[in-house]
């Protein structure tokens, strides 16, 4: 049963019957901000170079290479180098073990838009960069 509580902890009954403690949110936060640093920086600085100036190139290259980075380590071992820092992993929820090529690439696939969410709407407004909360606001960030 996922997601039952006791009553300081989550857990979740996974593969035979074995009750394990779910992963805490900041620890979720903290494998996801180190992965996407680890993908990030060596993509940013590659497609800089390539093609200068292009926030959506580097922005859709970046997606493209977590999705690759998020589905081979995850599959095999279930976690990447962000996950283990922050001591958490990804199981089947049927066995227990890590989810294998074909369930940590729908996993992989499946988290593109909650990782453009911050983005995309800057995606709107080349010109400015700005984003949904910026138009909101009426604000827009410029150099100090």
């Amino acid at each position: 049963m996922l997601g039952a509580h006791r009553a300081d902890v989550a857990t979740a009954v996974v593969g035979e019957l074995r009750e394990v403690l779910l992963a805490p949110l900041g620890g979720r936060i903290v494998a996801k901000l180190a992965d996407i640093v680890i993908v990030f920086l060596p993509v940013y600085i590659v497609v800089a170079v390539a093609v200068p100036d292009s926030f959506l190139t580097v922005l859709l290259a970046t997606q493209v290479v977590l999705v690759v980075y998020e589905t081979v380590l995850v599959a095999k071992t279930g976690a990447t180098p962000g996950k283990r820092l922050a001591r958490v992993k990804v199981v089947r929820v049927a066995t227990g073990r890590p989810p294998g090529f074909t369930h940590a690439f729908i996993r992989a696939i499946s988290s593109v838009p909650a990782n453009l969410v911050p983005a995309v709407s800057a995606l709107f407004d080349e010109s400015t960069y700005r984003g949904g909360h910026d138009r909101l606001a009426g604000t827009v960030v410029i150099a100090a």
